[in-house]
């Protein structure tokens, strides 16, 4: 299980906050709500077809593979806490990292059982919350900047103005985080403040607009195999990595809702090869009816931001610019099927002549969340 003795501790620290909040002055409330005990599961079959690797200017490879997951979690807790456990399963047809790899361009263990979630989530004021332990991200970025197979392991203190529905119109986030990758970082640290405004509009519409600063330390310590296209000396990672975040999501109100995403960053450390421009267009929602349709355009120099963090299934980190299209149907309440489509080049390669060399993947998913 993925360094549990860390987590542990930071669960004990908050967990004396949980209890505490039955002496506060807002105990009336507090007693009202009704704690609830669950047990969720999300799962995931993929096969997926990878075209024309480049190899050099005469030959290419392909690869094909399949990978079976399953996320199970235990959450307990009501609207002023709760505490949750989750694990990670994977069973692959590969073993990525069996020989170890001198790069990994995935941000899992296709042969692994780990801890994936272990938390505690206190709101002691309707416009505080705390997060403790192992956790989901709690800033709204997309995957240029944070993989969601990955999970900040620390603490993250968020300042939030709810409406009369309880949705947070307006928030300020603080998180510290070490050791949050799958693979070896524990010397690695992240601190990262971040705003978010949400501006309602007619019906469900809406404009949302985050700001976020990352600061990783120590990144030379990375795994080797998971430093990616950062640039490296030697094979280590000699830059900082500053990053400013912008992320843009407009919403319209319709019988098939529509959402638009903008991405915008840079990496303030570094002078040149240090921007990233993520933009995605989603119609329709598999909650509400049958397809969804999305569409991601990416073009990230190789030093936009730490690559070990960004996402690994669409381009493969940094250094890449491509499109992704997807195609999903909801096939009962609880699942659906998606067909993903990706065209991207490795535009940033110390090897010139694979720049403009184009590589294709076809992904089959069945996905299901119980």
């Amino acid at each position: 299980m993925k360094r549990l003795g860390t987590v542990l501790p930071l669960l004990l620290l908050l967990t004396p906050v949980v209890h505490a909040q039955d002496q506060d002055q807002d105990q009336t409330v507090y007693q009202k709500q009704k704690a609830s005990f669950g047990f969720h599961a999300d799962a995931l079959v993929r096969q997926e077809w990878t075209q024309e690797i480049f190899i050099s200017t005469t030959d290419t490879s392909n690869q094909q593979r399949r990978l079976f997951r399953l996320k199970p979690r235990v959450e307990f807790g009501g609207d002023r806490f709760s505490l949750g456990v989750g694990g990670e399963f994977n069973y692959g047809s590969d073993k990525n990292v069996d020989p170890k790899p001198t790069l990994l361009r995935d941000n899992y263990d296709s042969r692994d059982a780990r801890l994936d979630l272990a938390f505690a989530r206190v709101e002691p004021a309707r416009w505080l919350r705390l997060d403790g332990g192992r956790f989901k991200m709690p800033v709204a970025f997309t995957e240029m900047i944070w993989d969601r197979d990955l999970r900040p392991q620390g603490a993250a203190l968020t300042l939030q103005s709810k409406d009369a529905e309880g949705v947070a119109r307006f928030g300020l986030t603080g998180l510290w985080s070490k050791g949050g990758h799958v693979f070896d970082d524990e010397a690695v640290e992240l601190l990262l403040g971040s705003a978010q405004a949400t501006f309602p509009g007619q019906g469900d519409s809406s404009l949302q607009l985050v700001g976020s600063f990352l600061y990783w330390k120590d990144a030379s310590s990375l795994e080797p195999m998971i430093r990616r296209q950062n640039t490296r000396v030697l094979g280590e990672i000699t830059g900082d990595y500053r990053v400013v975040d912008l992320v843009a999501r407009v919403r319209t109100a319709s019988q098939t809702p529509l959402q638009l995403v903008a991405n915008y960053c840079w990496n303030t450390a570094i002078d040149s090869s240090n921007k990233g421009l993520w933009l995605a267009a989603v119609l329709g929602s598999i909650d509400t009816s049958r397809v969804r349709l999305e569409y991601t355009f990416a073009n990230v120099d190789k030093d936009a931001t730490l690559a070990a963090y960004s996402t690994d299934d669409f381009f493969w980190a940094t250094g890449w610019r491509g499109h992704r299209g997807e195609i999903s149907s909801r096939t009962s309440d609880k699942s659906s099927i998606a067909v993903v489509g990706q065209l991207q080049q490795f535009k940033d390669s110390p090897r010139p002549e694979e720049r403009d060399h184009w590589v294709k993947r076809i992904r089959v998913e069945l996905r299901a969340n119980y």
